[in-house]
């Protein structure tokens, strides 16, 4: 397949999985495998949103740890921020 149509493909997906976003207060609460993962996948003690999605944003096809909320409040609005940077510099 060629760049393009793997460009084109993965646009429409991103507004199909946008458009079915749950509104953040209605987000499902992630299963306990789930957060254990991204506690470990994602930097969130240490590397600021902005600075995340800056290093890997260009690089990220898709994102959709933000459509679930987490016990940790910390982590939760860490992964919204990574989210809304994301969308917002496609």
């Amino acid at each position: 397949m060629d760049r393009t149509r793997f460009n084109q493909l993965t646009d429409r997906w991103r507004e199909r999985h946008d458009a079915r976003r749950p509104s953040e207060d209605a987000r499902p609460l992630a299963d306990p495998e789930r957060e254990a993962l991204a506690r470990r996948a994602f930097p969130f003690r240490t590397v600021a949103p902005v600075d995340y999605v800056a290093k890997y944003g260009p690089d990220m096809t898709a994102f959709t740890y933000d459509d679930a909320r987490y016990a940790d409040a910390d982590l939760d609005a860490w992964l919204l921020d990574v989210g809304r940077r994301l969308r917002a510099e496609r």
